[in-house]
């Protein structure tokens, strides 16, 4: 839990009153117990919370690391697939595949690149200038969809064969649907 965190983080980064740490935190609920705070206040160690929905801007994780996780997985995933054709990927695949991303995108310099980008350090009060990536939505002129309707499929007399095959990874449509 949270607190055994902050125990970790206490004991290894050692604040005290001549050296206190901020400490920056999504906004996750459980960051929110009362034995957290009083814990956090007696070391010396002062939490921050990012506002919600802004962790696209804010986090340096999401700002500068995610992305390229994500692409240098992708690229994994395909290199195991041509690797193992005809085999399926399972959980158990999964750590080797990402032992081979994790080090491509958690480098020094795209987490330093996210302290930097989203203005944590060095701080920058004016780094965001677009104040629309944070406003509320608004509402639009944009025509909604038209609503779905379902087809209706006259069934074959009786004396009609027909054979109805589905594949799995099909979607449920009608296209394979065979009238002798």
């Amino acid at each position: 839990n949270f607190n055994d965190f902050m125990d970790h983080f206490i004991s290894s980064v050692r604040p005290s009153k001549d050296h206190p740490v901020l400490l920056l935190l999504d906004n996750h609920s459980s960051h929110l117990s009362l034995a957290a705070l009083d814990l956090a206040k007696k070391n010396s160690v002062h939490l921050l919370s990012f506002p919600a929905h802004c962790s696209h801007k804010l986090q340096p994780l999401d700002v500068s690391v995610y992305g390229p996780l994500k692409k240098y997985n992708t690229a994994a995933q395909a290199t195991w697939m041509r690797n193992n054709p005809g085999r399926t990927m399972t959980i158990y695949d999964i750590p080797g595949i990402i032992n081979s991303s994790f080090p491509l995108a958690f480098t020094p310099s795209n987490i330093i690149a996210g302290f930097q980008k989203s203005g944590i350090s060095p701080f920058d009060r004016d780094g965001f200038h677009a104040l629309a990536d944070y406003a509320p939505g608004y509402v639009t002129d944009r025509v909604e969809p038209a609503e779905e309707v379902l087809m209706q499929i006259p069934m074959p007399d009786e004396n009609i064969p027909f054979t109805f095959t589905f594949d799995e990874n099909d979607d449920a449509n009608f296209d394979n649907i065979d009238i002798d």
